[in-house]
């Protein structure tokens, strides 16, 4: 495969954090209803291929660790081809992970509005939620890649649909056990109740203890707001650890405990910062409009333009479709 050259891309820190320490919300972790449906389209969407193209060039844009590629993989595998797939992304911590799950596929750090890859390169660009976030200006880029006979396969957030609302939830549940200060409680408790602490009054204990006891009490504030469920479960399971854990602080070992106090903010603070990404990244009728238009400006036609359906009870939009090819 021919490139051009290209100045190596920065990587995206904040991402970076997300896929280093908040393995929970990783794709290949899920199983749920939205994922059972995402499966479904793309594994239709490679089976399809399949019968057209026996060994097809294809590129997984902003790839995380590898959702899309895998079914790519799957594919190819099925018909006995070596399928030619390369995965980019902005975190390296995520393109490791693509690289340990799928060793046969190639993932490289690189920014999706300008990538290394010579005009129509690929038989297939695909991307899961994931070009809409670096704007209009990754749509032609993704364009200029599809190969003469090729597609450009994308399902992307969609503004007030139900992923998007479910997003909006989870930021205000994180923001909330931020705003409560529960960690900032707990670790002031540690330290004045830990086996490490001598000297410590008994006032200065009853402080800290009623401090947490708060901040507990508002993160249970939020858990009744938003539900048990909410944020993959993160904030129940941190009530319950720091409930638990602050019955027994003094038999804890203090630098351990920090740490782990320490590893949870940073977790929280980027999964909130990847909640905040997608809201903005969203799109509404009048964005999918504009992306449109820049894909057909670079020659390629809309074969699908249409919403997923989402949810067990009761269906209703949660993200775009947009399938199109060049003759």
């Amino acid at each position: 495969m021919t490139t051009r050259e290209s100045a190596s891309p920065p990587v995206g820190s904040a991402w970076d954090e997300y896929w280093r320490l908040t393995r929970e919300a990783a794709a290949h972790k899920g199983g749920g209803p939205q994922e059972e449906i995402l499966a479904r389209f793309w594994t239709s969407f490679f089976g399809d291929l399949r019968t057209q193209k026996a060994a097809p060039r294809v590129l997984d844009v902003a790839c995380g660790n590898g959702a899309v590629t895998g079914f790519a993989l799957t594919a190819a595998g099925s018909s006995g081809a070596l399928a030619d797939v390369v995965g980019i992304d902005t975190s390296l911590a995520a393109v490791r992970d693509l690289r340990a799950r799928f060793p046969s596929a190639l993932a490289a750090v690189c920014d999706a509005v300008k990538t290394p890859f010579a005009d129509r390169s690929f038989d297939v660009v695909a991307s899961q939620f994931g070009l809409e976030y670096a704007g209009v200006a990754a749509f032609d880029e993704a364009s200029r890649l599809v190969a003469r006979g090729g597609t450009l396969a994308a399902i992307l957030h969609l503004r007030a649909g139900a992923i998007y609302r479910e997003c909006g939830a989870n930021l205000q549940a994180i923001l909330g056990v931020q705003s409560s200060g529960v960690l900032s409680a707990a670790r002031d408790l540690f330290r004045v109740r830990g086996p490490s602490a001598p000297g410590r009054t008994l006032a200065e204990v009853q402080r800290s203890q009623t401090k947490l006891e708060k901040a507990l009490r508002d993160v249970e504030k939020v858990l009744r707001r938003r539900g048990e469920h909410v944020a993959g479960g993160v904030v129940r399971r941190l009530h319950v650890d720091l409930t638990r854990m602050s019955a027994r602080a003094a038999a804890y070992n203090l630098v351990e405990v920090i740490r782990w106090i320490d590893n949870t903010a940073r977790e929280l603070e980027a999964y909130a910062g990847r909640m905040s990404s997608m809201l903005a990244a969203a799109l509404d009728d009048r964005g999918l409009e504009k992306t449109v238009e820049v894909i057909e400006r670079q020659g390629l036609s809309v074969r699908i333009r249409d919403t997923l359906e989402m949810g067990a009870v009761r269906p209703e939009p949660g993200a775009w479709v947009l399938v199109c090819d060049r003759a």
